[in-house]
């Protein structure tokens, strides 16, 4: 079994077996395209990140209480350091640091990169480290749209894959 394989939680494996994906889901994690070390990026990745205006980002409390938020900014925001770390400038908001808060309580983090024209999707699991210390900002300062930012969200990455495609195609059809 690969250690993709493993990555299925004991209710992931409920719902396969319950609603017949079973094998389908070990297929597909299995694939010779998938079954590569999901805890990297791919080749292709980093220029698809790099290049999105926006992404959508998840995140949850101590408790499993979810947010979903929208991060934005000039193609480039998000900066790929490596095939394991990204990250993306913070900024003064409402306020209400929901994000922020969870991150505190929990640093699970889950982002998704859209194209919808091109109906390509990356999923990004992983783990955050909140710098807002001044000197941890300084390092950051010289890429685009970091200027103004209060702290910078660095995720190490735990999974990483090509998200199923399948229906974005009826979201570009119907706008």
């Amino acid at each position: 079994m690969s250690h993709n394989a493993q990555r299925f939680t004991p209710g992931q494996r409920r719902a396969q077996e319950k609603y017949g994906t079973s094998d389908r889901a070990r297929a597909l994690i299995d694939h010779p395209v998938y079954s590569q070390d999901t805890r990297r990026l791919w080749p292709g990745f980093a220029e698809f990140i790099r290049s999105r205006p926006f992404f959508f980002l998840a995140s949850a409390d101590a408790e499993g209480h979810c947010q979903c938020n929208y991060r934005g900014g000039e193609p480039g925001f998000v900066v790929v350091e490596d095939d394991r770390h990204l990250c993306f400038p913070d900024f003064d908001g409402n306020g209400l640091l929901h994000t922020i808060g969870n991150f505190m309580e929990n640093p699970q983090v889950g982002l998704l990169f859209i194209d919808f024209e091109k109906g390509k999707r990356i999923k990004v699991n992983g783990r955050v480290s909140i710098l807002d210390a001044p000197q941890e900002l300084a390092a950051y300062r010289q890429h685009p749209g970091y200027r103004e930012a209060l702290r910078v969200i660095r995720v190490e990455v735990e999974y990483a894959v090509i998200n199923c495609p399948q229906y974005l195609d009826r979201a570009v059809k119907n706008r």
